[in-house]
């Protein structure tokens, strides 16, 4: 029993691998606070279109899936600035390529792996973690692939705790190349029913052959099982 659930395991990691590659059905997201103990303030934020009309609070959502809650918390980010967080709400999960499209959406989604790739692993702070959601909406606003926040479709005037002048930083980089690496995947949970924001997530890449080769060793280890089963319930006859 113990080997059959074992191999089992690994063929809901191989199948489970499959399908983060693919669209999935709607979801009930719940927010449970800052992902870094709180959010940076903002002031003088322009984006367009359309225009936005508040100052928002800068940093990453810490979320909660309660259609399976057994899977815990994660870390998503705002996509929307335009828009407001609504609690629960309903989401599909689907690739950032769907969710973005077109040659100006291709650039996005390669800028915000690239950035997310070479930085979100050491966002630590809540200064970090402002800094961070400010580069994102200024990646997700702009459409001419350089990026600064101090001028084009997404402005802001000032934030606090230097996250502001951090994001600056990293975009610079962004600009100069810096950040080449693709060893993350940008998903995003879609707003279903249209009441709150879209919201991105990162996780570790995973080449498409080795998708393919877990999904077939997977398939083939259930197989194996059950003939394994088949040859025990004959032998108990």
């Amino acid at each position: 029993m113990r080997n059959e659930m074992i191999l089992a395991r690994a063929a809901a990691i191989a199948a489970a691998a499959l399908l983060s590659a693919q669209p999935a059905w709607a979801d009930t997201l719940k927010y449970l606070g800052p992902a870094f103990g709180g959010y940076v303030t903002t002031s003088g934020v322009v984006a367009s279109p359309p225009a936005i009309t508040s100052s928002p609070a800068a940093g990453g959502f810490l979320m909660q899936n309660t259609s399976a809650p057994s899977s815990g918390s994660f870390l998503a980010w705002c996509l929307d600035v335009q828009g407001f967080l609504t609690s629960p709400a309903t989401y599909s999960l689907i690739a950032g390529t769907a969710f973005y499209t077109g040659a100006v959406g291709a650039m996005k989604v390669d800028a915000l792996e690239r950035f997310a790739t070479a930085l979100l692993p050491s966002v630590n702070t809540k200064m970090e973690s402002g800094a961070f959601q400010l580069a994102l909406w200024e990646i997700v606003g702009e459409s001419s692939g350089s990026y600064t926040l101090d001028s084009g479709n997404f402005v802001v005037g000032a934030a606090s705790n230097g996250a502001k002048e951090l994001a600056q930083t990293w975009l610079t980089n962004l600009n100069s190349g810096a950040y080449s690496a693709n060893a993350m995947t940008l998903g995003v949970w879609k707003d279903v029913g249209g009441r709150t924001q879209d919201l991105g997530l990162f996780t570790p890449a995973i080449p498409e052959p080795e998708i393919y080769a877990m999904m077939g060793i997977g398939l083939g280890l259930l197989g194996w099982a059950a003939r394994r089963r088949k040859l025990k319930d004959a032998a108990a006859i």
